[in-house]
C-alpha cells in the first residue's frame, strides 16, 4: 500500500457551503490524436490518471491530490496521488498502479472525478454524476475523446477549457518520455502561456528614462500662473513654487547635497513640504519623508539606514530633529538665505541621471526594524502616463493630500500631480483630525485618495465638489460603493505596494455589484502568477498563486539588507526560459494571492501569504510587532503572537490588532459556555497591569497603527497536526469575542451594577452619550475616569445632566469613586431654588455702584452706565496693561457685510462683558458696563495684497498704537480679496473673554447673522455676583488651612537682568500618554511639575505653585455659555513628604486636593494668602495650565464657512511668573514654558522641559 502519511490534498473545486446542491449543466469536448504505448488500454488509464493528477497539482498548488476514479462501469473509488516534483513520471505511474489495485482505501471529500471508458464499452449515465467536475475519457484506437461536465456556478468555462488543454499536453508529454521529471509537467501549458503572454505584452509599462523635476519644471514654464499649491498656510503658483524651490535647492547644494545623497523632510503638511520635495530634486538629491508623530526611536532607525546628509525641518518639529543628530536646515529659512540665486549654486550641482535615487521609503520589517527601499527617477516616471490616465489626474485636478508622511503614497500624491500641472491641496493636521469634509470643501479639492474606513466618516453631500475618489488600503463594502456611486463621483480602487512606484492596479467601482477584490490589468507592472511555495513554477490560467511584479517601476532594492532582497526579489526563475532566450528577469514578490480571470486577464485578489497583513490601510509585518512584543513578554511558555481580529459585534467589520500571550498559570475561561475550548482566560490584575505597561512601551518604538489594541491571555496557542502555529484558528476563535471582551484585558474589571434610582439612570444615559459607550458598558460601580472620562468630559457630563434636573458639580465627578456615589451628590431642585432666592435678595455690588456714580469724572454720564462690577485679580492685571488679543477668521462663501455688521452689533448688545470698559478707582480696577456701545465695524477690499497679509499688516500697525482700557476696544474688520474670500479681523481685551467662550461668541455671531435671536441665560455680571457670594468664611478658612506655614516655591530658573525685557516661550513635544487608572491628565502634569520644581530649586519646603483653572463650576444656569473671563489662578500645595512616597499616593493627594478646592476656586490669589496668620502673598513663582480644548472653532452657515486661523497674537507684558502650558493634540502633547526673557534662557528651559517630559512618561507607565 502506498504510504500516505500526513496526506493533505486540497479540494477542487471548493463548494461554497456544506449543503450546496451540484448542478452540472456545462460541457466541453476535446480530442487527443492517436497515440502509441506499450501496454495498450491499461497504460492509457494509468497515464490519464497521472496526467489528471498533475493538472490538479498545478491548480491546487499541492503535491497531494485526490480525485475519484471510475473505469469500465466500475464504481467511483478514491485515487490519492503524492506527486514528488523531483521524481520522474514513472514513479507516479508505479504509484498509480498500486492505487488502482487497492480495494479498501478509505478516503472521501473529493469533488472531481475521472471516468475512463474503453472503446466499445457502455457509456456512464452522465445525468447521475454527483460531482461539480467530471472528466470523461473515451479511449479509442484512433483517438481519445475527452468531455468535461461541470457546474458553471463554481467553475468558469474558460478555466475548464485551459485545464483540458493542460491535460492533453501532459498526457502527450508522458507518452513521449515517461522519464520526464514531474516538475516539467506542472505549471502552465502552451495554450495558457500563450494567453498570459498576450495579456502581458498588451499592458506592459513603457520604460521612461527622464528626471521627475524636469517634468515639473516644464509645467512651471508652460503654466506659471496656474495654482500649484493651495495649503492652509499659503498658496503658490507654479512660477512661485519654482522660485522658492530653487532658492532652497541652493541651500541644499551648499550643504553638500548631490546625486544619491538623501535629505530627510521632517515637516507637517504645509506648502513648504511641497517646496522642499521639489528643492531636493532640483539639488540633485534624493529624499525621504518623515512623520514627526512616529516614535523618535523609529525615526532614528530610518536616519541610520538612509544616512541623510541633512534634514529639512519646520520650526514645529525642531525639537524632534535635534534628537536625531543630523544637521538641520530650517524651512522656511530667513529671508537673506532664501534670496541666494539658484544660478549661483546651479554650477555646483553634479549631473543627475534617471537611474539616480529619487526617494527612499520605509515599510514594516520582520526583524524588529523598518525596511528601507530605494526608488529612482526612471521607476517613478515609467508608467506615469498610464497612472494619470486611469486615475483621472489632469491639470484641472485639485488633489487633496490626505495620507500621512509615514506612507509613501503621500509622496506619490505630491510628485505625480505636479508633473501633470495639477494643484496640490494641503490641509492642516487639525483640519484632518477634526473636520475632514470641511477641509476638502475649503480647499476646493476635486480628487482624493482615502481609505474606506475614513470614507465612512463622510457623506457625499458634505463634499459636493469631489469628482474623483480613489479608495486605498482596504476593500470597500457594497453599501459604501452604492452610496458613493449614486453621488456621481468617479469611484476607483487602487491596489499596490510601496516597492512598486505609484501602486499597481486600478479598478472602477461603477456599481455596487462590482467585486472589491477584482482589478484591471496593472498599469505600472507586468504581473506573473507563480506557486505560493516555489516562484520557479508558473501557475496555469485560473489557478491561485502568488503575484510577481516585473517592470521598470520596481524598486532598486532594500538598503543594506541583502537577505531581505533575496526574499523579496526573484531573479531568473526557471519558467522564464520558455519565454526569453536568455532567461533573465527580476521580479518583485508581492505576497498577495491572486488568480487570472481567463476571459480577459484581469486579476482577482484572494488573500495574502505569510505574516504580512494590512491594517488601517497599511501593510504590516506581524513579525516586527512580535519582535518588540517578545521583549515585553520574554518569559512566557510560548512566544507571544499578533493577529488581525474582527470583533464579533463590529458591524463595520473593522479589524484590530490583537496580541496573544500564553500565560503560565491560566485563570478561569473567559467564556465557559462558548465553543472556544477554554483557549482564552480571564486576565488577572497583574496581567492587566503588565499589558497596560506593554502597550505604553510599544507606543515608544512602533507607529500608532502597529500598536495592538488589546493583549489577550491564552492557555496555549493552537497548532496544526505538524506543530505549526494555526493562525487561522486563532483568528477565528478570537473573532467570536466582542470588542468589549477583547479590551477587558487592558482595563480594570468591576462587577456590573444596573442603575436603580432616577439619578443613576440619568447618569448612565448621559455617560453613554459623553463617552461614546454602549449602555451595558456603564455600570453604577464604575468610576467616570476609568470609563475614559477626564476633567473636560466631566464638565460636559455636568452640563448634560443639569438638563435632566440632576444637579452635581465637577468636583463631585472627580471626587466620587463610583457613579452610584456620584448620584447621591444630587442637590434637590427646591433647595437650589431657595438658595438662589436668598442670594438675589441683595446685590453685593450695590454700594460699589453708588460710590462710583457719586464720583464720576465730568466726561461721564451716569445714564450711560448699566452696571458696575469689581474685577478679579487676573482680570485686573489684564485690563491694567491693557492686554489685547487679535483673532483672525477666514470666511469662504458669500458674505453680506451689512448683515455681518448688524450681527456684530447684536453680539455686543447681548453680552454685558462686550459693552464693558475698565477704569481705575480707589486703588482698584472696576468693570463698567455701558448701556450701549456701537460695534466698531469696517469693511473694505484689499487691492494690492491678499486679505490675510492685509490683516496681519493692520495688526502690526495697531500694536504700535497706545491703548487704554477705559475706552471700548472691541473691533471688527472685514477684509475681502476675492468674490467669496474674506478675513474677519477681531480685536478684544483679554479681560473680556477666555478661550472657553470663544466658540460661544462665534456661534452667537453667526446666529445673529442668520437672523435669529441670541439666547443668553446668564451673563458675566451674573457670574461676577455669584463669585462674590462664594466669598464666605468657609472659603477663607479652607485656604488658610491649606496654606498655613507655606512658602511660594520659586521658579525653576533664576532671574537675570536684561536690557530689553520681552515675553518669550520655549516648547517641546512628547508622545501621547495615558494617565494611571482613576487619575486625570491635569493631575499627572501637576505631580510631574512638583517633582521637577523640587529637583531644580532644591527646596526643603512643601511645593507651592499656581494652577490655572476654569471656574465654570458654579451652580448658575447656563454657566458653560457665559461670555467672559471665567478663570482664576489658585495655589497647589504638595507636601514634601509625599515626594518620597509612591507615585500613586502623590497623584491621589494632588487630585483629592483639587477636588476639595473646586468649591472655593473663585477666591483671589492675594485673598487666599492675606488671611490672619499668613504672610503677605507674593505672585506665584510658576503657574501650570492644562489647555485641553479646541483652540480653532469652525462654523458653517449655509454656503458660508468660517474657520479660525492660527495667526493669533496676544499683546501682553513680560511677566516674572513662569507659565507651564500643556496642549494635548490628536497625536502628541506640547509642553511650553512662557515668561519674560529675564526669567527664561534656552538651555535652562530645555533642561526643565526635557525632565518634565521624562517624569510625565514615567508616571504614566507606573
Amino acid at each position: 500500500m502506498v504510504d500516505l502519511k500526513d496526506f493533505k490534498p486540497s479540494t477542487f473545486p471548493r463548494l461554497p457551503h456544506d449543503g450546496y446542491k451540484v448542478s452540472t449543466t456545462e460541457r466541453i469536448h476535446l480530442t487527443i490524436a492517436s497515440h502509441k504505448d506499450d501496454g495498450g488500454v491499461i497504460n492509457a488509464v494509468l497515464i490519464l490518471a497521472v496526467a489528471w493528477g498533475t493538472v490538479l497539482a498545478s491548480y491546487t498548488d499541492s503535491d497531494d491530490v485526490l480525485f475519484g476514479l471510475a473505469q469500465s462501469q466500475s464504481a467511483v473509488r478514491p485515487c490519492p496521488l503524492r506527486l514528488q516534483r523531483e521524481e520522474p513520471v514513472t514513479a507516479a505511474l508505479n504509484q498509480a498502479i498500486e492505487i488502482t489495485n487497492e480495494s479498501n482505501r478509505k478516503l472521501d471529500g473529493f469533488q472531481n472525478v475521472l471516468i475512463i471508458q474503453n472503446d466499445g464499452g457502455r457509456s456512464s449515465d452522465e445525468s447521475e454524476i454527483p460531482f461539480p467536475l467530471a472528466i470523461i475519457c473515451h479511449i479509442r484506437k484512433e483517438e481519445t475523446q475527452i468531455q468535461a461536465i461541470f457546474d458553471s456556478k463554481l467553475l468558469i468555462r474558460e478555466t475548464v477549457e485551459i485545464m483540458l488543454f493542460q491535460l492533453r499536453h501532459v498526457f502527450i508529454r508522458i507518452i513521449q518520455n515517461p522519464q520526464t521529471p514531474l516538475a516539467e509537467l506542472q505549471g502552465t501549458g502552451p495554450e495558457g502561456l500563450e494567453k498570459i503572454l498576450h495579456w502581458n505584452t498588451a499592458t506592459a509599462p513603457q520604460r521612461n528614462e527622464i528626471l521627475c523635476h524636469r517634468l515639473i519644471e516644464q509645467r512651471c514654464e508652460e503654466q506659471p500662473s496656474a495654482p500649484a499649491v493651495c495649503a492652509w498656510d499659503g498658496m503658490l503658483t507654479y512660477a512661485e513654487l519654482g522660485v522658492q524651490a530653487s532658492r532652497l535647492a541652493s541651500r541644499l547644494v551648499k550643504a553638500g547635497i548631490g546625486p544619491n545623497r538623501f535629505v530627510g523632510l521632517l515637516m507637517e503638511k504645509s506648502m513648504w513640504t511641497t517646496v522642499g520635495i521639489l528643492a531636493v530634486m532640483k539639488a540633485g538629491g534624493a529624499l525621504t519623508l518623515m512623520d514627526a508623530s512616529q516614535p523618535v526611536q523609529r525615526l532614528a532607525l530610518m536616519c541610520r539606514k538612509a544616512q541623510p546628509r541633512v534634514l529639512l525641518v519646520s520650526p514645529k518639529h525642531n525639537a524632534v530633529a535635534e534628537e536625531l543628530e543630523v544637521p538641520v536646515l530650517m524651512v522656511p529659512g530667513n529671508q537673506e538665505q532664501d534670496e541666494i540665486p539658484f544660478t549661483t549654486a546651479n554650477s555646483q550641482i553634479k549631473t543627475v541621471r534617471p537611474y539616480n535615487n529619487l526617494y527612499a521609503g520605509f515599510t514594516s520589517g520582520s526583524t524588529g526594524e523598518p525596511k528601507g527601499f530605494v526608488m529612482d527617477h526612471t521607476a517613478f516616471c515609467s508608467g506615469l502616463d498610464a497612472y494619470c490616465e486611469q486615475s483621472g489626474l489632469t491639470s484641472q485636478s485639485r488633489v487633496f493630500q490626505f495620507a500621512s508622511h509615514a506612507f509613501i503614497i503621500s509622496l506619490t500624491d505630491q510628485i505625480a500631480p505636479l508633473t501633470q500641472g495639477a494643484c496640490i491641496c494641503l490641509p492642516s493636521e487639525d483640519q484632518l483630525q477634526n473636520d475632514l469634509a470641511g477641509a476638502i470643501r475649503d480647499l476646493n479639492a476635486n480628487w482624493a485618495k482615502l481609505t474606506p474606513s475614513v470614507l465612512r466618516l463622510l457623506e457625499p453631500a458634505d463634499i459636493p465638489g469631489l469628482q474623483t475618489l480613489i479608495t486605498v488600503g482596504e476593500p470597500m463594502g457594497a453599501a459604501e460603493v452604492t452610496k458613493w456611486q449614486r453621488s456621481g463621483i468617479s469611484l476607483l480602487s487602487l491596489y499596490g505596494l510601496s516597492e512598486n512606484s505609484k501602486g499597481g492596479m486600478f479598478t472602477s467601482r461603477d456599481d455596487s455589484s462590482c467585486d472589491s477584490c477584482k482589478f484591471n490589468r496593472p498599469f505600472c507592472a507586468t504581473p506573473w502568477i507563480v506557486s505560493r511555495h516555489d516562484p520557479n513554477i508558473l501557475m496555469p490560467v485560473g489557478a491561485e498563486g502568488e503575484m510577481l511584479f516585473e517592470g521598470p517601476c520596481v524598486s532598486k532594492g532594500y538598503i543594506d539588507n541583502e537577505e531581505q532582497n533575496r526574499m523579496t526579489f526573484v531573479e531568473d526563475p526557471a519558467w522564464l526560459k520558455q519565454i526569453r532566450s536568455d532567461g533573465r528577469g527580476r521580479f518583485l514578490r508581492t505576497g498577495d494571492l491572486v488568480r487570472y480571470n481567463p476571459k480577459n486577464g484581469t486579476l482577482n485578489l484572494l488573500g495574502r501569504k505569510g505574516t504580512r497583513i494590512k491594517i488601517r490601510g497599511q501593510r504590516v509585518e506581524l513579525s516586527e510587532i512580535e519582535y518588540h512584543l517578545h521583549t515585553q513578554f520574554d518569559n512566557t511558555k510560548e512566544p507571544a503572537v499578533v493577529e488581525v481580529v474582527v470583533p464579533s459585534d463590529d458591524s463595520q467589520r473593522d479589524p484590530i490588532l490583537v496580541a496573544f500571550v500564553p500565560v503560565e498559570k491560566p485563570g478561569p475561561s473567559l467564556q465557559e459556555h462558548s465553543r472556544l475550548e477554554n483557549l482564552f482566560v480571564r486576565p488577572s490584575k497583574q496581567f492587566r497591569q503588565r499589558a497596560q505597561t506593554t502597550l505604553l512601551n510599544l507606543s515608544k518604538v512602533l507607529p500608532s497603527f502597529m500598536v495592538p489594541s488589546a493583549i489577550v491571555a491564552t492557555t496555549a496557542l493552537p497548532r496544526t497536526p505538524t506543530g505549526k502555529l494555526h493562525r487561522r484558528m486563532l483568528r477565528e476563535k478570537a473573532s467570536k469575542l466582542c470588542r468589549r471582551d477583547l479590551l477587558a484585558y487592558t482595563s480594570n474589571e468591576t462587577a456590573h451594577q444596573d442603575p436603580i434610582t432616577k439619578q443613576e439612570t440619568i447618569l448612565q444615559q448621559v455617560c453613554t452619550e459623553v463617552l461614546g459607550l454602549p449602555l451595558d458598558a456603564v455600570g453604577m460601580q464604575a468610576n467616570f475616569l476609568d470609563l475614559g472620562g477626564n476633567s473636560i468630559l466631566a464638565r460636559q457630563l455636568v452640563t448634560q445632566v443639569r438638563k435632566s434636573d440632576l444637579h452635581i458639580t465637577v468636583a463631585d465627578v472627580l471626587r466620587q469613586p463610583s457613579l452610584s456615589k456620584l448620584a447621591l451628590c444630587d442637590k434637590s431642585s427646591s433647595d437650589s431654588a431657595a438658595l438662589a432666592l436668598d442670594d438675589v435678595a441683595t446685590d453685593p455690588f450695590a454700594d460699589l455702584r453708588t460710590d462710583l456714580l457719586s464720583n464720576l469724572p465730568a466726561s461721564w454720564d451716569a445714564e450711560d452706565i448699566e452696571d458696575v462690577l469689581p474685577t478679579h485679580e487676573e482680570q485686573e492685571y489684564m485690563a491694567a496693561w491693557p492686554e489685547l488679543d487679535y483673532h483672525l477668521f477666514e470666511l469662504t462663501g458669500p458674505v453680506d457685510a451689512d448683515r455681518l455688521h448688524r450681527a456684530c452689533q447684536a453680539l455686543v448688545t447681548n453680552h454685558t462683558i462686550l459693552r464693558s470698559v475698565f477704569i481705575p478707582f480707589r486703588d482698584t480696577m472696576l468693570q463698567v458696563v455701558l448701556r450701549h456701545v456701537n460695534a466698531s465695524f469696517s469693511a473694505y477690499a484689499s487691492m494690492d495684497q491678499d486679505a490675510l497679509s492685509c490683516a496681519l499688516a493692520y495688526r502690526e500697525a495697531d500694536l504700535q498704537q497706545p491703548h487704554r482700557a477705559d475706552k471700548p476696544k472691541l473691533e471688527f474688520k472685514l477684509i475681502q480679496d476675492a468674490p467669496e474670500h474674506f478675513i474677519l479681523h477681531f480685536r478684544i481685551l483679554h479681560a473680556q473673554y477666555d478661550a472657553v467662550c470663544l466658540p460661544r461668541m462665534l456661534s452667537d455671531l453667526w446666529t445673529a447673522y442668520d437672523g435669529r435671536d441670541i439666547d443668553v441665560v446668564s451673563d458675566y455680571s451674573d457670574y461676577a455676583r455669584e463669585c462674590s457670594r462664594q466669598r464666605k468664611p468657609a472659603a477663607y478658612h479652607f485656604w488658610q488651612d491649606l496654606l498655613k506655614d507655606s512658602k511660594i516655591t520659586p521658579a525653576p530658573v533664576g532671574e537675570v537682568p536684561v536690557p530689553d525685557e520681552q515675553r518669550i516661550a520655549f516648547e517641546v513635544d512628547m508622545p501621547l500618554v495615558t494617565p494611571p487608572s482613576g487619575i486625570t491628565m491635569a493631575t499627572v502634569i501637576k505631580a510631574a511639575w512638583a517633582i521637577v520644581l523640587k529637583e531644580f530649586t532644591e527646596t526643603t519646603d512643601d511645593l507651592v505653585f499656581g494652577q490655572f483653572v476654569n471656574t465654570r463650576n458654579l451652580s448658575l444656569p447656563g454657566i458653560d455659555d457665559i461670555v467672559g473671563p471665567c478663570f482664576n489662578v489658585i495655589p497647589v500645595r504638595v507636601p514634601r513628604t509625599m515626594l518620597s512616597r509612591s507615585i500613586y499616593d502623590l497623584l491621589q493627594t494632588i487630585q483629592s486636593q483639587h477636588a476639595e478646592c473646586i468649591d472655593f476656586e473663585t477666591i483671589g490669589w492675594r485673598d487666599m494668602f492675606q488671611r490672619p496668620g499668613d504672610p503677605t502673598a507674593d505672585l506665584p513663582g510658576s503657574v501650570v495650565k492644562f489647555q485641553n480644548f479646541n483652540p480653532e472653532p469652525e462654523r458653517h452657515i449655509g454656503q458660508l464657512h468660517c474657520r479660525k486661523l492660527p495667526h493669533m497674537y496676544f499683546k501682553i507684558p513680560p511677566f516674572k511668573t513662569v507659565y507651564l502650558i500643556v496642549y494635548p493634540r490628536p497625536t502628541k502633547i506640547i509642553l511650553a514654558l512662557k515668561s519674560s526673557n529675564a526669567m527664561l534662557r534656552k538651555e535652562e528651559s530645555e533642561k526643565v522641559l526635557d525632565r518634565l517630559r521624562q517624569v510625565m512618561q514615567e508616571i504614566c507607565s507606573t
